[in-house]
């Protein structure tokens, strides 16, 4: 089978609603190659994409009989490569599910503690030469940007879908915290974290919780440890980034230094075109003091002092509110942007949305 296999699967990702496109260099194979054997790359292009594990094993094995497979053949191997994270994964009392998964949101973030340096690697320069940008200009955005806790007052009118405890009193268990990939790349490119020590910062709730709970990925949480992780998150200034659906699967909480979005899209000029956010920071400069801590724990570098005042970018304003909760002075507030961005009920809207879009392009 040689190459064909993996370039098979490669067209076959590319068709799920993230894209895997192809590089003159190669380097997208090279990564297939280290995660998947010739048999699963063969398998994998064999199951039906979706958001959740949908098909059972049952199912699965009466469209492939031509293989040869025996169902148990079939259920060992669709088990291990759902525990190399190669696709998605559902277990319960009478069956087991499976569906295949694309990149990202996907077989990338589950790799997490299993990355190897050239891996890695790999990955890195395939997000420069082809990803990154497949990822950023897809819209709606995977991901959307809501304000940290301590940024905004009931009062305020903030929508539900803005407000993570309002969102959360409507999330059903089990609740997952695992390691962040992203903070993992960078380790082993020898560049820690310049904003946290902690690892586990990576949440996640029901199906998709579920997932890394049963493949060993993450640790099961209570609701009340997962408050508490979210309120250090927000203490260190990390980023909340949820899934782009009113009722999320996932919250990453995110630097610059390490998460590949807020540093990739930080590059450009005008960042804020790039996110799914619906507010700005502002100043009340009478109660500024210029003491820069702001300016510091700004990930997006929006903030800056001209003539000892502070100035924001709202180019590079991404309203995560991580300025108004660690102001010292209070001067810090967030306003909402004149157009509200709604986001999708579900995460399958939200990608059926951006297959949508790949195809007007």
């Amino acid at each position: 089978m040689g190459d064909d296999v993996y370039r098979a699967l490669q067209k076959h990702l590319d068709s799920m609603p993230a894209g895997f496109p192809a590089t003159e260099s190669g380097v997208e194979i090279r990564i297939l190659k280290q995660l998947f054997s010739q048999e699963e790359a063969k398998l994998a292009t064999q199951l039906k994409y979706s958001t959740y594990p949908n098909e059972s094993l049952e199912s699965i094995f009466d469209r492939l009989k031509e293989t040869g497979f025996s169902i148990e053949e079939l259920e060992e191997r669709l088990d291990t490569m759902a525990s190399k994270g190669l696709i998605h994964s559902k277990y319960d009392e009478r069956t087991k599910f499976f569906s295949g998964a694309q990149w990202v949101v996907g077989i990338y973030e589950f790799q997490v503690n299993k990355l190897t340096k050239e891996l890695s690697e790999d990955i890195h320069q395939y997000n420069n030469e082809a990803f990154g940008w497949n990822l950023f200009s897809a819209k709606p955005t995977q991901l959307r940007v809501i304000p940290i806790g301590k940024s905004i007052k009931p009062e305020d009118g903030v929508a539900s879908y803005d407000d993570f405890r309002a969102m959360f009193s409507t999330i059903d268990g089990p609740f997952m915290v695992t390691s962040c990939i992203c903070r993992q790349r960078k380790d082993l490119a020898e560049s820690p974290c310049k904003v946290t020590e902690r690892e586990e910062t990576c949440i996640a709730f029901g199906t998709f919780a579920q997932m890394y709970i049963d493949q060993g990925w993450g640790r099961e949480i209570s609701r009340e440890e997962l408050l508490e992780i979210i309120e250090m998150n927000e203490r260190e200034g990390l980023v909340l980034q949820p899934s782009n659906s009113q009722k999320p699967e996932f919250i990453c909480s995110c630097c610059g230094c390490c998460c590949g979005l807020l540093r990739g899209k930080g590059a450009m000029s005008k960042p804020v075109d790039f996110f799914s956010t619906n507010y700005h920071s502002a100043v009340n400069l009478d109660l500024c003091t210029s003491c820069g801590t702001c300016v510091d724990l700004c990930q997006m570098k929006a903030l800056s002092f001209q003539d000892d005042v502070l100035t924001i970018d709202l180019d590079r304003c991404i309203g995560c509110g991580v300025c108004v909760a660690n102001c010292p002075e209070g001067a810090m507030g967030l306003h909402k942007r004149d157009k509200e961005l709604v986001p999708p009920k579900t995460m399958e809207e939200t990608f059926s949305r951006i297959a949508d879009s790949k195809t007007r392009m």
